[in-house]
């Protein structure tokens, strides 16, 4: 049996329409099975987590949860984005935060959310990060994606793409670069070798597809190596995330959001976690979204939940 003492984890269920709370059930139930002394709050609608467990041939009544606090509405379960779903999903994060902040769990997971579904409801946020960073007052919380080869951090997120060029500028990178280097130090205990994606094509060629490369961030580059960080960069995205995937770098700087998750989600959709940095507080996810499509058809791999609870309860240790 794996021993932990005093570890309880808040866990939530993510859109009831979707394959969240599927993915939580079947993952406590491996995690019961295997004897991993971990305990958990669920939140979320109970409905959904029951109907899960029906289709998953899972005893709902787990020894690991010490709490179920539900949300519940009347779901229809047609699997598509919905009010009571936005509804749902936003209770729960509100509700997760609570309790961490009242120090009632050690960290927080949630299963997928659907944005469109969180827009009907009236909350109109760009998604877990944005939403939980507004709840603990946190302006600019960071993305990242990490699995067993390296990790991604992500400059900028859920911004349109004009925007997220606005915001690559040299103090934003400096920023984001330390706290990312920071957590792999903790976590690995290693010094982290990095290195920068340039934001055009070619990392501008010495400005000839563009000026922000030598403007902002090869400067934020050199700031940081005069700080002893081991960082190289600018690198054409086209290249840097196979020389990631060869173990070259631990961290890799991605400057918008589809510049870090299509090669990442190509190369290890279903094993890489996501996580939220520069918070106070502890958040990991799965790495993939509500799967409307499979929902409640016995379809859905937990493995991605399962590496995100282990990752929140290494991070909480």
């Amino acid at each position: 049996m794996i021993m932990i003492k005093n570890n309880c984890l808040g866990i939530t269920l993510g859109d009831p329409s979707g394959i969240g709370p599927e993915i939580v059930a079947k993952s406590l139930h491996f995690l019961n099975r295997i004897k991993v002394n971990i305990n958990f709050k669920v939140i979320g609608s109970k409905s959904a987590y029951i109907k899960a467990c029906k289709i998953s041939n899972i005893n709902p009544d787990l020894k690991n949860i010490v709490e179920f606090i539900d949300f519940d509405k009347k779901i229809n379960f047609d699997n598509k984005p919905s009010s009571i779903g936005g509804e749902v999903s936003y209770k729960a994060i509100c509700k997760a935060a609570e309790l961490y902040k009242n120090k009632k769990i050690n960290a927080i997971i949630t299963a997928p959310i659907s944005k469109e579904s969180l827009h009907l409801a009236g909350h109109n946020y760009d998604g877990h990060t944005g939403l939980l960073g507004s709840l603990f007052n946190v302006t600019e919380p960071y993305l990242m994606l990490a699995n067993k080869r390296f990790s991604t951090l992500h400059i900028t997120c859920h911004k349109p793409l004009k925007k997220a060029l606005e915001l690559i500028k040299k103090d934003r990178l400096i920023k984001a670069i330390e706290i990312g280097h920071d957590h792999i130090y903790k976590m690995k205990n290693i010094k982290p070798k990095i290195a920068v994606c340039g934001l055009n094509p070619h990392a501008s060629e010495n400005g000839i597809f563009g000026s922000e490369e030598n403007e902002e961030i090869l400067p934020a580059i050199d700031f940081l190596l005069n700080k002893n960080i081991d960082i190289v960069g600018p690198i054409s995205s086209d290249i840097i995330f196979r020389n990631a995937v060869k173990g070259m770098y631990d961290l890799v700087i991605a400057n918008y959001h589809d510049q870090g998750h299509i090669p990442v989600k190509l190369l290890y959709f279903n094993q890489s976690v996501n996580l939220t940095l520069g918070v106070p507080f502890i958040r990991t996810s799965v790495d993939h979204g509500t799967a409307f499509d499979i929902a409640y058809k016995n379809q859905a791999n937990s493995i991605n939940m399962v590496t995100s609870i282990l990752y929140a309860l290494k991070m909480s240790n």
